[in-house]
């Protein structure tokens, strides 16, 4: 399925007034399959920028048309080929999305091939960190995440961890990052566990880690310094049924990651819920900058006001990402020279600022910026939700 959506956005410098000109935009995003809130607070966050840009080209009798192509792809990297295959055959030559990193790299391959800019606001895979290709990330790759995570499990004296990821290309990342990051501090990783993506019955995953951890213990470790990091998306609320009735497992220390961070899945269901509130299981995510709340706020209250999804940065990411792909085309007036687009591109992201700050990125088209937010699911009234605890800001730890 594809949604096109279109209103005249951006403006044109004096005497370049293209009000009929259109360019189409891929939305590549998972509405219906795991990681949702991002795919619904992306499509969400675009359309607000694409109608803040129509406005100002209102303002200034002329300007820019975009066609969104939005295309759920349920988090899968076949359908995210398909999509791109599709919108290239529609003469799309901008995506934003897909968000997960193992989706990425599925399409990465046909755009660079085909000339299609694809602007990711959600994977972080270092493995996609590669100069002069055609992807570009609008947040932070796994090693600076995995900086943060572990700078906060060794605050709280975690000396070992058991982890527990998703197979996929970016949660591989993240593991990867974050067991050479807690090595380095001087910090034991056990072998843990890897499950596939197609995974539901997490029986044999949760007894797994369990047993590492009574392992653990019985040479000796202070459980209070044996932590699992966990690398996962919606399917934590299944893992967490799992581990809710075992007493190793509620009584030790669990650490999330980006993918899980401000999910609506978890805090949804009150047995999840609960074990992760139990649990801590703090969740780091590309954060924002609190000097900036007056810039983002607003979009966010927007964006929430619509999905009923709080957003994260990622979503704001995408919605930056739209006002610096309106300058570029301001700068070079169409797509034809594809390598003076990419180049425009990169010289506006590092020029702008956008409500998540700036968008400078590193020779490899990843977002420079490394702030991190940490989110924690905690009782609320009757029930539960997202509460933001701390903040890993140019290496500096604080906790609220």
């Amino acid at each position: 399925m594809v949604i096109a959506f279109v209103a005249r956005a951006g403006g044109d410098p004096p005497g370049q007034q293209h009000s009929q000109r259109v360019f189409k935009v891929g939305v590549l995003v998972s509405l219906t399959g795991s990681w949702s809130s991002l795919g619904q607070n992306t499509v969400t966050a675009l359309q607000i920028a694409e109608e803040q840009l129509e406005a100002e080209a209102i303002r200034r009798h002329g300007g820019y048309r975009f066609k969104f192509f939005i295309r759920d792809t349920q988090l899968d990297p076949l359908q995210a080929l398909e999509a791109i295959e599709d919108l290239d055959q529609r003469g799309v030559k901008i995506i934003v999305g897909p968000q997960s990193s193992a989706e990425v790299a599925m399409i990465k391959s046909y755009a660079d091939a085909h000339d299609i800019f694809v602007i990711s606001q959600g994977s972080t895979a270092s493995s996609l960190a590669i100069p002069g290709d055609n992807i570009f990330r609008f947040c932070p790759n796994d090693t600076r995440e995995a900086e943060a995570i572990v700078a906060l499990m060794w605050h709280d004296g975690i000396r070992a961890i058991v982890p527990l990821w998703r197979n996929d290309t970016g949660n591989n990342g993240l593991h990867d990052s974050v067991q050479a990051a807690f090595r380095l501090q001087g910090g034991t990783v056990e072998t843990g566990y890897q499950y596939e993506p197609t995974t539901s019955d997490f029986s044999v995953a949760t007894a797994s880690i369990a047993s590492q951890i009574e392992n653990l213990i019985g040479g000796g470790t202070d459980p209070s310094t044996i932590g699992v990091y966990l690398a996962a998306f919606d399917e934590v609320v299944d893992v967490f049924h799992s581990a809710q009735g075992n007493t190793t497992l509620s009584n030790t220390a669990w650490y999330g990651s980006d993918g899980v961070a401000l999910s609506a899945v978890l805090p949804a269901d009150p047995v999840a819920a609960a074990f992760a509130a139990g649990v801590g299981y703090p969740n780091p995510i590309f954060g924002l900058d609190d000097a900036l709340q007056n810039e983002w706020q607003p979009i966010a209250d927007e964006i929430e006001t619509q999905t009923g999804i709080v957003p994260d940065a990622f979503a704001l990411s995408a919605y930056d990402a739209l006002f610096v792909v309106q300058r570029a085309l301001e700068d070079v007036g169409d797509l034809r020279n594809f390598a003076a687009f990419k180049a425009a591109f990169v010289d506006e992201a590092n020029a702008y600022e956008g409500v998540t700050g700036s968008t400078a990125l590193d020779a490899a088209g990843d977002r420079l910026k490394r702030d991190f937010d940490f989110w924690a699911v905690q009782l609320q009234g009757g029930g539960y939700g997202w509460v933001r605890i701390g903040t890993y800001i140019d290496g500096v730890l604080t906790l609220f």
